[in-house]
C-alpha cells in the first residue's frame, strides 16, 4: 500500500511538472527552427562528432559524472539498509534529502557559474562531491538505537552528495553550445540526441557493473521480493565492495572528469573564436 500511494503521488508530480514544462516551452517552440527533414547517415553523424573534439570532451566529462551517479543511485538502497543498517521503512525516504539539496545545488552552481564560470563551478562541485564519497567509505553503521541524532551524519552525507552530484545535471549541458558553436552546420538536435542515448547506455552499464561485482564479492541475497530492503548479515568482502561503489568508484570518474576539462577555457569562447 506504502508503494502504491508513494507511485501515485510521484506519478502525479511528474505528469504535472511535465504539462507545465510543455505550456511553459510553448511560446518558444513555435518560434524555434524547423528541423529540416534530412536525415544523415550514421557513418557521417559518427565522422562528424569524431571531427568536434569539444564535443568529445563534453560527452567525455557527461559519461564520466553520470556513470558515478547512476552507480550511486543504484547502490543507495543496498548501501543505506545493508552497509548503514537504516532500518528499512526509513531507508526509502531517507533518500529525499539527495533529491532536495540537488535541487537546491542546481541554483546554486547555476548562480556561481554565472559569476565564476562553468569549469570553476564544476571544479567546486566536484571538489565537494568527491569529499562526500570518501566520507561514504569511512561513515561508520548506525548503532541499534537508529535515533534522530544517530541518523544526522548519515542525512548530513547524502545531502553533501545531492548538492556535489548536482553539477552532473548542470555542467555538462550548459557547456554543450559551446561544443555545437564548434561544428559550421550546428546540428544541435544531433548532439543532444547522441548524449541522450549515451546517457542511456550508461545508466545499463552501472546497473550491470554493479550486479556482476556483487556476485563476485559473494553478496547474499534475499529469497523475498523486498531484495535489498531485508537486512541481512553480509560477508566483509560484500560489505566492502558496496562500499567501493559508493565511493571510491563515483570519486575516481569525478576525478576524470576534472582531468578530461583540466584545460577547457574558463570563459566562453567567441563565434570567430570558436571558427578560428
Amino acid at each position: 500500500a506504502g508503494y502504491l500511494l508513494m507511485g501515485r503521488i510521484t506519478g502525479s508530480i511528474a505528469a504535472v511538472s511535465t504539462l507545465l514544462c510543455c505550456w511553459g516551452l510553448a511560446p518558444f517552440a513555435k518560434k524555434a527552427q524547423r528541423p529540416s527533414g534530412q536525415s544523415e547517415p550514421l557513418r557521417l553523424q559518427l565522422q562528424r562528432i569524431r571531427g568536434n573534439g569539444r564535443f568529445l570532451r563534453v560527452l567525455g566529462l557527461y559519461l564520466l559524472l553520470w556513470f558515478g551517479l547512476q552507480l550511486m543511485q543504484v547502490v543507495a538502497l543496498i548501501y543505506l539498509v545493508q552497509v548503514m543498517r537504516v532500518p528499512p521503512e526509513l531507508s526509502t525516504w531517507i533518500l529525499l534529502p539527495f533529491q532536495l539539496s540537488a535541487l537546491v545545488g542546481l541554483q546554486l552552481w547555476s548562480l556561481l557559474a554565472n559569476r565564476l564560470g562553468r569549469v570553476i563551478t564544476l571544479r567546486w562541485g566536484a571538489a565537494l562531491w568527491i569529499v562526500a564519497c570518501i566520507l561514504s567509505m569511512l561513515l561508520p553503521p548506525l548503532g541499534d538505537d537508529a535515533s534522530g541524532l544517530a541518523m544526522a551524519p548519515l542525512v548530513g552525507l547524502i545531502v553533501l552528495v545531492g548538492l556535489g552530484a548536482s553539477t552532473a545535471y548542470l555542467i555538462p549541458w550548459s557547456l554543450l553550445p559551446d561544443a555545437i558553436d564548434a561544428d559550421p552546420s550546428k546540428p544541435a538536435g544531433l548532439y543532444t540526441a547522441w548524449m541522450v542515448f549515451s546517457q542511456k547506455l550508461v545508466i545499463g552499464f552501472s546497473m550491470q557493473l554493479f550486479g556482476v561485482l556483487l556476485s563476485l564479492s559473494g553478496y547474499i541475497s534475499a529469497s523475498s521480493c523486498s531484495g535489498a530492503l531485508s537486512y541481512i548479515a553480509q560477508p566483509t568482502s560484500a560489505l566492502i565492495t558496496i562500499r567501493v561503489c559508493m565511493g571510491l568508484i563515483p570519486a575516481v570518474l569525478v576525478v576524470l572528469g576534472l582531468v578530461v576539462m583540466r584545460d577547457w577555457p574558463s570563459s566562453v569562447p567567441t563565434r570567430s573564436e570558436v571558427t578560428h
